[in-house]
């Protein structure tokens, strides 16, 4: 009987050390992270703005169509307009935004574009829109 109860014993401890990585003591991986966002070709487009932005609230489309006009506006003034920048700075917002509740995502989002319609746009740029 001792050595029936000595092998129960040894194969629960054998089943067990496999549950951890065999004994070794070694944590378990993190899951995986959120998908990388997308990253176009330059230059920036309101397509592209939205493409990066995919996935995310309407809202925060809307931003990122917003972004694109007004890097547009900028050229047509000939202002310096840094395509790579704004796409930069659409993928970091993704990558930010998709590990948040969709409401509070769309809650930041909406935040952006309030702040970004408060300024004035150029009779040039009247035309460009939010395509």
């Amino acid at each position: 009987m001792f050595i029936r109860t000595a092998a129960i014993v040894t194969i629960a401890l054998l089943g067990l050390a496999a549950c951890d990585g065999g004994g070794t003591g070694r944590p378990l991986p993190p899951p995986p992270g959120p998908p990388v966002p997308p990253s176009p070709e330059l230059p920036m487009t309101g397509v592209k703005a939205r493409e990066i932005i995919d996935g995310l609230p309407l809202n925060c489309r809307e931003m990122a169509s917003l972004k694109a006009a007004m890097l547009l506006c900028e050229e047509r003034q000939d202002r310096p307009a840094d395509h790579a920048a704004l796409r930069t700075e659409l993928r970091d917002l993704k990558w930010t935004l998709q590990s948040l509740p969709q409401e509070e995502a769309s809650k930041r989002c909406a935040a952006i574009t309030d702040e970004l319609r408060l300024k004035p746009k150029p009779q040039v740029c009247w035309d460009l829109g939010e395509d």
